[in-house]
């Protein structure tokens, strides 16, 4: 299963040297990285956004609205992290359940971008943590680090570690290659890689459609509830009314009987 790491950085050209390097390690196939962004926390609620097909030229800024658009494009782990990152994550305690994130991963990253600060918001698969972070030696002080599981059904978990096996298989095929070889394993990782993203994004699709049911007939059993609920009322009222009308005509009968009772005393004729 793939990991999220958070790299942080105050100057520019490390920030941009880092991101090449993981880059590197990918070509390589020490790693192999998912999905990415690099992003810079500018005055409040504004950031800005690295072009990837730049590295350094493309920065292009963001609200925070709609920074929290272009996130929600990433589907599964990484886009939730990103905003919890910025604090632009919509629903983000709910969305962290899904997820196999340990609290301490959770507190390090949750709205702790400064003004200024640039990151490196990643998910890679690594057989071990020793290449990124050798790779990053000297240009970040801290590289934050979580496992990213993904809670879906079992039979969602199957669908999406065969793709991350199948690339497994071939990054490690990439490592013993030549290079005619590589051009076409390269090609290969690429697509598998294009097809986990896509089935993620099909299986999160899938599942905001499930939770739209479920919400769409919970307010239905409300409204039912609801209108059930002012009809309990409407009755309550209606026989508390009831009963308040027996009390009175009981309370009129006794004193009508009492006022018989006088007149027949007093030997008078009753007279309505």
């Amino acid at each position: 299963m793939a990991n999220i790491i958070v790299v942080s950085f105050k100057e520019e050209t490390k920030a941009i040297e880092a991101l090449h390097k993981i880059k590197e390690l990918d070509a390589y196939g020490d790693i192999t990285l998912y999905e990415h962004m690099m992003i810079r926390k500018k005055e409040n609620n504004h950031y800005e956004v690295l072009n990837d097909q730049t590295d350094g030229e493309g920065w292009r800024t963001f609200t925070g609205l709609a920074l929290g658009g272009i996130i929600g494009a990433f589907a599964g782990p990484l886009g939730l992290i990103i905003g919890l990152y910025t604090g632009t994550a919509v629903g983000a305690i709910w969305d962290v359940s899904r997820y196999d994130f340990e609290d301490n991963f959770i507190k390090k990253v949750s709205n702790k971008m400064n003004v200024g600060t640039i990151a490196i918001v990643a998910e890679v698969a690594e057989d071990s943590s020793v290449f990124v972070d050798d790779a990053l030696v000297g240009l970040s002080s801290e590289i934050i680090r979580s496992e990213a599981g993904l809670e879906f059904d079992d039979y969602v978990d199957d669908q999406i570690e065969d793709l991350e096996e199948d690339i497994d298989d071939q990054r490690q095929k990439l490592k013993k290659a030549t290079a005619e070889e590589k051009t076409k394993i390269k090609a290969k990782i690429a697509d598998l890689k294009a097809k986990r993203k896509a089935k993620i994004a099909e299986l999160e699709t899938k599942r905001k459609s499930a939770l739209k049911e479920i919400k769409t007939s919970t307010k239905a059993r409300i409204n039912k509830l609801e209108s059930r609920l002012e009809s309990y009322k409407d009755a309550i009222s209606d026989s508390y009314s009831q009963a308040r009308k027996n009390r009175l005509k009981k309370r009129i009968k006794r004193e009508e009987e009492k006022l018989y009772q006088l007149h027949s005393a007093l030997g008078e004729d009753i007279v309505d």
